[in-house]
């Protein structure tokens, strides 16, 4: 079966470029917005060699624009956008941002259960007008009213988060059939579509953002991918979100899976997920890895958990683990400081506590990117 397996990978086509280095990043709207001259300070110290931002749809446009492909429509909330891209530019993050574009308005959803709402798959017709706004805006040609240059312009762009995931996309499924992957790739058709009318360069496309595991109510990221092969998914680059089941178990997490149909993904099992993307598509696409990370303990979070050394070693390992892996080309990390508790969450896979006292895993992830790759960020 090992034989078969390799003889198959070995004649898939080549990867559509390749990695010569592996580029770290964040994925971290809070801290920005919170304090942006410590984030960018950060930034700085932890060799960020990319970003990921999150375009959260029901933020931007909490309202209906009376116009919404026209990115100067006042419903439209582009402030904080405008400033993230401002500042990668003057840090040397010139087109090494992604855009991820999802959650759905109250007013573009198809339910009206307030809880599913921002999940909810969206009208596409009103997707394809907040696209366009977005990729209008940061073509790299736009100028704001009162501007007297053009904002950065965005290359990367990843459609939704985690739409494997009940919690993230519904419906998931339909009369027992699965649906998500299907809706998904409407999405992703239309941004690609979108974003190609509203600027004059070659995007990347970024697809998949897969939740680690599947569940009673959701797909593993395997057959997520299949259902996207089916549905006649186009996109450049593959992304997937591999945290861990059980943060002690660090870079072990994941070994003793599958390797044929594994319910769950880590970055100790990613080969197998690159093994099975890659014989699933046909084709051995770059992957970046566009959100993961270990959460610690704090005050009222204490379960699943790693200790501080245990996520400063994992941050070293993974970071050795998925530079030997030629089609991973990046790694976005979730959060450079813990989150405050919010809506009965506290996210606290920060390499900073929310206190901003740095945990032994801030100075392990600068080592580490260090010996990485050569950061453009100043």
């Amino acid at each position: 079966m090992l034989v078969v397996a390799c003889i198959a990978t070995l004649a898939l086509p080549a990867a559509a470029s390749a990695k010569s280095t592996l580029a770290v990043g964040f994925l971290d709207n809070a801290y920005v917005g919170s304090d942006p001259g410590a984030f960018w300070n950060d930034a700085v110290t932890l060799h960020v060699g990319f970003m990921r931002w999150d375009m959260q749809w029901s933020e931007i446009a909490p309202k209906k624009p009376k116009n919404p492909r026209d990115p100067e429509d006042p419903a439209y909330n582009f402030g904080p956008t405008d400033q993230f891209m401002r500042d990668a530019r003057a840090h040397g993050l010139q087109d090494r941002v992604m855009f991820t574009l999802w959650k759905t308005p109250n007013w573009a959803s198809s339910t009206k259960s307030h809880q599913a709402r921002a999940t909810q798959m969206p009208n596409v017709t009103m997707w394809r007008a907040f696209v366009f706004a977005c990729a209008k805006r940061y073509s790299g040609t736009y100028i704001p009213p009162g501007q007297t240059t053009p904002l950065p312009r965005a290359r990367a762009w990843e459609t939704w988060t985690e739409p494997n995931a009940y919690f993230a996309f519904r419906p998931q499924y339909s009369n027992g059939v699965a649906v998500s992957p299907r809706n998904y790739v409407k999405l992703l058709t239309a941004l690609r579509s979108e974003v190609k009318k509203a600027v004059h360069f070659k995007p990347t496309f970024v697809a998949g953002a897969m939740y680690k595991q599947g569940s009673s109510n959701g797909l593993t990221p395997v057959a997520f991918m299949r259902g996207m092969k089916a549905a006649g998914a186009t996109f450049d680059v593959l992304s997937m979100h591999p945290y861990n089941r059980n943060p002690s178990a660090g870079i072990r997490d994941g070994a003793n899976e599958s390797t044929t149909n594994p319910s769950f993904i880590g970055v100790g099992n990613f080969q197998t997920f690159i093994t099975l993307s890659n014989e699933i598509f046909h084709h051995k696409y770059p992957i970046w890895i566009t959100e993961f990370g270990i959460p610690t303990a704090a005050p009222g979070v204490s379960k699943n958990v790693a200790t501080l050394k245990q996520q400063s070693t994992f941050v070293s390992q993974a970071f050795q683990k998925l530079k030997a892996l030629p089609q991973v080309e990046r790694a976005a990390w979730f959060l450079v400081q813990d989150e405050a508790p919010r809506n009965g969450a506290w996210y606290t896979t920060g390499l900073r506590k929310e206190t901003g006292a740095k945990k032994p895993s801030f100075n392990a992830w600068a080592s580490a990117a260090k010996k990485l790759h050569k950061s453009p960020i100043h």
